[in-house]
C-alpha cells in the first residue's frame, strides 16, 4: 500500500494546479485584505477630519455665543443710557417750558394790541406744544430723533416770536 501512495505521488501527472489555484487565493485575499485596509485608513482619516471641524465649529459657536452675550450686556447698558438721557432731556424741556410760560406772562403785562395779538397767538402755540410734550412717552425710540427735533423747531421758533413781539 505504501507504494501505491508513493507511486501516486510520484507520478508524472501535474499537481502545480493545485497550488497555483491556491496561489491565486491568497493573492486575492492579500489584496482583499490591501484594499480593506486602505479603505479603513481612508476612513478613520475622514473620521479625524470631521472631528477636527467638529470641534472647530463647535469653539466657532462658543465664540460667537460670547459675543452675544457681550451685545447683550452692551444693550442693557446703551438702554440704560438712553433712558438717562430721555429723563435729563425731559427735565431740560420741563425747564425750557418753564421759561416760556414767564415769557408769555410778560407779555400779557404789556397792554398794546400788538403785544395782545401776538400773546393769543403765542398761547395757541404754546398749547399746541404742551399737548405734543405730553406724548412724549408714548414716542417710539425709532422716531425718538425727529421727535426731539420737532419739539426742539417748535420752541425756537415760538421764543423767536415771543423775542419780537416784546420789542
Amino acid at each position: 500500500m505504501f507504494a501505491l501512495v508513493l507511486a501516486a505521488g510520484c507520478s508524472d501527472k501535474d499537481n502545480s494546479a493545485v497550488t497555483d489555484r491556491a496561489s491565486q487565493d491568497l493573492r486575492k485575499a492579500q489584496s482583499a485584505v490591501s484594499e480593506q485596509r486602505k479603505d479603513l485608513t481612508a476612513d478613520e482619516a475622514e473620521i479625524e477630519r470631521k472631528k477636527r471641524e467638529l470641534t472647530k465649529e463647535q469653539q466657532d459657536l462658543a465664540d460667537k455665543e460670547k459675543a452675544l452675550e457681550a451685545h447683550r450686556l452692551q444693550l442693557g447698558s446703551a438702554q440704560g443710557t438712553l433712558a438717562e438721557a430721555r429723563v435729563a432731556y425731559g427735565a431740560a424741556v420741563t425747564a425750557r417750558f418753564a421759561k416760556l410760560d414767564a415769557a408769555l406772562a410778560g407779555l400779557a403785562t404789556q397792554t398794546d394790541a400788538a403785544s395782545k395779538d401776538a400773546l393769543a397767538g403765542l398761547r395757541a402755540r404754546r398749547d399746541l406744544l404742551a399737548a405734543k410734550l405730553a406724548t412724549s412717552a408714548a414716542t417710539a425710540e425709532a422716531s425718538w430723533t425727529s421727535y426731539t427735533q420737532d419739539v426742539d423747531t417748535t420752541f425756537d421758533a415760538i421764543e423767536r416770536d415771543l423775542r419780537a413781539a416784546k420789542r
